[in-house]
């Protein structure tokens, strides 16, 4: 199987449709996930640092852009907070489908 460039993901069809899911894979079975170890070690910190440090940084970015910039000063702004939100969004459910365990 060849790498896509993100730790872990081999390429095929998950079998759930689920946007996260808790699915099992066998090594010769190609996928769209990863293993959990890489999910705990790679994956979620990059996450916790997105929604702690990545989108606030471009919340207070926006913050310092000047008055007379007002579409640009609110349009970055959303997407910090986007950012933040939907990374700590994606931990979270991750964080619960791991704890669940295999099904």
């Amino acid at each position: 199987m060849r790498p896509l460039g993100y730790p872990g993901i081999r390429t095929a069809v998950k079998a759930s449709s689920d946007a996260v899911a808790n699915d099992v894979v066998q090594q010769d079975r190609p996928y769209l996930c990863v293993a959990y170890d890489t999910e705990q070690h790679m994956v979620q910190p990059l996450r916790v640092a997105a929604f702690v440090a990545g989108g606030p940084i471009v919340m207070y970015a926006a913050s310092q852009l000047p008055e007379g910039r007002g579409t640009l000063k609110t349009l970055t702004f959303l997407i910090g907070a986007g950012v933040t939100a939907w990374s700590a969004y994606i931990w979270k459910k991750a964080d619960a489908e791991m704890k669940r365990g295999p099904r």
